[in-house]
């Protein structure tokens, strides 16, 4: 179930409808059963995997908060299904690849949103071992932590520290509700009017990516950057904008991440969650074993398991270690604190320069290999020179251009106090025309959000 389909609106619509008449104590259960349906919309199988997940969370949970020392073992036990489904045909892989065999795949799909709910579990249970005195889990609590249908697939990845302290307060929140209305609109307009049409561009020239020319490639290389900014950020956007009107704040998972000045700190920008998550249970771990040998080693590192998160290919390991050896440079050489200080040209040309460095890279992170890569940002260059520019990539790049020219004012809060400044008279009206006319377009063609398949 996609949010930009009518039929989530009429999900949502009826699950706000007996929402509101569901008895307080029931809340959690009704809600947990509800985002099971909404998980189920696609695979109904998958639920019964979902279902293991929460239990196994849970037990794992009593055993942890009674003795961490039960830590280690809980977190690969929670690991195991992710391996299994996302890791292992890639294993073998490499294996027969170096023994020169040939070895059965599984060839299993992964189930959606299956990582997201893996770091939201190891979350959770490094949180309760570090903090012990806290209140014992509880199984409702925690099925709706992990199941919540606003993040269920593809984020914000939360913090049960966050979120659990809330869950008292679910309700709708009439008050903001006007502002997550407009916010969610935004992401409608982002997804359907922006993503998809730069996307189907981006696809087309990646599928021939052998007989491209330089302008092509040009196109496709900044359309991807829009598309996945506009792709991801949407649903990030109606995510937080739904849990919004049900009284849940979620975090902020982008912040105009086009007009940082070095690659750490798109990072602190792109994915928020995503980098909180690898800087507390990953780099500071590494780092404080680390630093003393070899300073920077854990930033490649960490990196290198951001790369893996998202993908289970050469690729996404190779993004991975260049976003890491660049982010290390940019400390060594001192131009993450030359960049950070910048203004005026100097400010801008350091903007330009990410934004070049960071989509000639996702390159290789939309690439299914690396001769695709090369096709993509070299070959075509080589082969044919800049050539005649596309007349189909006119429409993709004016949308990118118009993205970048609102992408400073394109964040949570700033969208929000926005429209706490217009009448409801008129906000409500507009907003709802707009979602119904996005929800029509999108169901011509339905496209799924590009995060689904991580």
């Amino acid at each position: 179930m996609l949010f930009q389909l009518p039929s989530f609106l009429l999900f949502f619509l009826i699950f706000c409808a007996l929402f509101a008449f569901c008895p307080r104590k029931f809340l959690l259960n009704y809600v947990t059963i509800a985002s099971l349906v909404f998980y189920a919309w696609w695979y109904p199988p998958a639920v019964l995997l979902l279902i293991a997940l929460i239990v196994g969370c849970w037990l794992m949970l009593q055993l942890v908060w009674r003795d961490r020392r039960w830590l280690a073992l809980c977190v690969v036990l929670s690991l195991m299904p992710l391996v299994l489904f996302k890791y292992t045909d890639f294993l073998l892989e490499t294996i027969d690849g170096i023994l020169g065999i040939e070895s059965p795949r599984l060839g299993w799909a992964l189930p959606l949103g299956l990582s997201f709910v893996t770091f939201t579990i190891i979350s959770y249970l490094v949180d309760t071992a570090r903090q012990p005195s806290q209140k014992r889990p509880g199984f409702w609590p925690t099925a709706v932590y992990l199941t919540f249908f606003p993040h269920l697939i593809a984020g914000p990845i939360l913090r049960a520290n966050h979120i659990l302290p809330q869950l008292p307060r679910l309700a709708i929140a009439w008050a903001d509700f006007m502002p997550n209305l407009a916010l969610f609109t935004v992401g409608m307009l982002k997804k359907v009017l922006v993503a998809d049409p730069v996307g189907a561009y981006v696809d087309q020239a990646y599928s021939s990516h052998a007989t491209l020319s330089g302008w092509e490639s040009v196109a496709a290389i900044f359309g991807f950057s829009i598309q996945i900014y506009c792709d991801f950020s949407a649903y990030s956007d109606m995510a937080i904008a739904l849990a919004g009107m049900l009284g849940i704040s979620f975090p902020e998972n982008f912040r105009s991440p086009y007009i940082s000045t070095s690659l750490g700190e798109v990072w602190r920008r792109w994915h928020i969650t995503l980098s909180f998550w690898l800087r507390d249970y990953v780099f500071k771990p590494l780092h404080g074993r680390l630093h003393k040998y070899a300073r920077h080693l854990s930033i490649v590192l960490t990196m290198i398991v951001s790369g893996l998160w998202h993908g289970a290919a050469w690729t996404f390991i190779v993004w991975g270690l260049a976003q890491g050896l660049i982010m290390v440079v940019e400390s060594i050489s001192g131009y993450r604190r030359f960049s950070a200080t910048s203004s005026g040209w100097q400010r801008g040309f350091c903007i330009l320069l990410t934004f070049l460095v960071w989509s000639v890279l996702t390159v290789i992170f939309r690439s299914p290999s690396m001769s695709v890569a090369y096709d993509v940002a070299i070959g075509s260059f080589v082969r044919v020179g800049l050539g005649d520019w596309p007349a189909a990539a006119t429409v993709p790049v004016l949308l990118g251009v118009g993205l970048l020219l609102l992408h400073p004012f394109d964040q949570v809060d700033k969208i929000r106090a926005a429209a706490a400044r217009v009448p409801t008279a008129i906000l409500a009206p507009m907003c709802l025309l707009l979602c119904l006319g996005c929800a029509t377009i999108a169901s011509m063609q339905p496209a799924n959000f590009y995060y689904f398949d991580f």
